[in-house]
């Protein structure tokens, strides 16, 4: 199990076909926002997103969710925005426009988010657009030259920090992953493409190199529990 680990695979996830139905995805989406809160997506972001919110000058302060997934996240930005009784702006982008019509449909009361369906390595913003730019359980999802691009335009749209969020390719976690499986009832999509997501994912020093590579200086790379780690770039001293 331990060699089979060694090196990242490339292999189709099931809520990207187009046989995929509107259903599952739905219940994808469900399933990986509980994932997300009880196994450490979204505290690894939060912990470093909601000391920035405490103390960015900006008003409103705008912040990018870069692929939004189900739009969880982005919610939980606005939850804690609005306890800070700060006024916040959040463009969720994604490329599906399926996901995000799910996402919409979950986020009715949060007039605060904005969906856009656009291309993360692409998106439609000048430099210096957001305060924040998120990148949660994303960079997974691409090879490695797609990450340098992801981590350069991601630091292009932002004029403060970028948070870089992702799972840790170790056998422990894929392990452990397949138990909760079998405790838990998951989707189908929820369990094949979570298994297929820990064995696409970097290491901590494969995604510090890729972050050496977008030339991008001052990257700091933080372990979180549950095999997570964040990349984080603090453009405001």
């Amino acid at each position: 199990m331990v060699a089979s680990f060694s090196r990242r695979i490339s292999a189709d996830e099931m809520i990207d076909q187009p046989e995929t139905s509107a259903e599952d995805i739905r219940n994808n989406l469900r399933d990986l926002a509980a994932i997300n809160r009880w196994l450490g997506g979204a505290q690894a972001v939060m912990s470093h997103a909601l000391p920035l919110l405490k103390t960015c000058a900006s008003d409103p302060i705008r912040v990018l969710d870069a692929a939004c997934g189900g739009g969880d996240l982005s919610r939980r930005v606005v939850d804690e925005a609005r306890l800070l009784r700060k006024r916040i702006e959040v463009t969720a982008l994604d490329l599906s426009a399926r996901v995000l019509g799910c996402a919409q449909e979950l986020s009715s009361s949060y007039p605060e988010i904005a969906f856009i369906q656009a291309d993360a390595l692409n998106p439609p913003f000048g430099r210096g657009h957001f305060d924040i730019v998120i990148l949660a359980t994303f960079v997974h999802h691409l090879e490695p030259e797609q990450v340098v691009t992801a981590l350069q335009v991601a630091k292009h749209v932002c004029r403060g920090y970028v948070i870089v969020a992702d799972l840790v390719r170790v056998p422990w976690a894929y392990l452990g992953y397949c138990i909760l499986c079998r405790l838990v009832r998951f989707s189908p999509v929820t369990t094949h493409d979570g298994a297929i997501s820990i064995r696409r994912a970097y290491t901590p020093a494969e995604l510090s190199d890729l972050a050496l590579r977008s030339g991008i200086k001052d990257w700091k790379l933080c372990r979180h529990l549950l095999y997570r780690m964040t990349l984080v770039y603090e453009g405001v001293k």
